[in-house]
């Protein structure tokens, strides 16, 4: 049972919850709470600077602080997790009466994603386009969010996994967006920062591996 986010995190980076080396697994505990330190400094960093030299989102300006906002509450209660503090993790920890939520998100990003036909009436037409281009962009977040969440129920390779997800997601926003837009975008810019991040866990992945296997000769 993982009753902590730390015990998440070893069956995440493929470590067996029941036994193990117990000096490995404080070294590891230690070794993630400075990884996430690293996390929240750089996501600091980031947010500084877009709203430093961009000020807005080009495609939502409306959103721009609520959306740093939301960000921000979220990563104030991941690293109350990460200090043990108690309800935390409850709050967030992944779970099956919580699989429905996994499935909302995605079938919500599909239909804000999916460009569907609209017909309207009269001379008044409004600007579907730009609506439909600012939907898009919470849809994304939405649907890769929802696909983050599913990869991690898994028992094993979610570090992989989710590394080779955040590359094909990245790949199709590169396609389908100039660098322009993107470094205007808070939406874009934060989700093509996310997938770094999984493919940064994909490096530490390895990296954790070879130190268990060296302590184990």
């Amino acid at each position: 049972m993982q009753r902590t986010i730390y015990d998440f995190l070893y069956r995440k980076y493929g470590f067996n919850l029941q036994g193990g080396n117990t000096a490995f697994r404080r070294r590891f505990i230690a070794g993630m709470k400075t990884y996430w330190g690293l996390k929240l400094l750089v996501v600091g960093i980031y947010f500084f600077l877009f709203l430093r030299f961009v000020g807005e989102d080009k495609f939502i300006p409306g959103d721009t602080y609520w959306f740093v906002l939301s960000v921000a509450a979220a990563l104030v209660l991941i690293s109350l997790s990460y200090l043990n503090v108690f309800g935390a993790w409850y709050a967030i920890a992944l779970s099956s009466h919580r699989k429905w939520l996994d499935s909302l998100l995605i079938i919500s990003g599909l239909l804000l994603c999916i460009r569907f036909p609209v017909y309207t009436f009269g001379e008044a037409m409004p600007n579907v386009g730009e609506l439909r281009e600012t939907l898009i962009l919470p849809g994304i977040l939405m649907l890769m969010l929802g696909l983050y969440r599913k990869i991690h129920y898994r028992s094993s390779g979610v570090v992989p996994l989710s590394a080779m997800a955040s590359l094909l997601i990245t790949a199709g926003i590169l396609l389908k967006y100039p660098v322009h837009s993107i470094t205007q975008s808070i939406y874009l810019s934060f989700i093509l920062l996310i997938n770094a991040g999984f493919v940064a866990d994909l490096l530490l992945f390895h990296y954790w591996h070879r130190k268990s296997k060296a302590g184990e000769r």
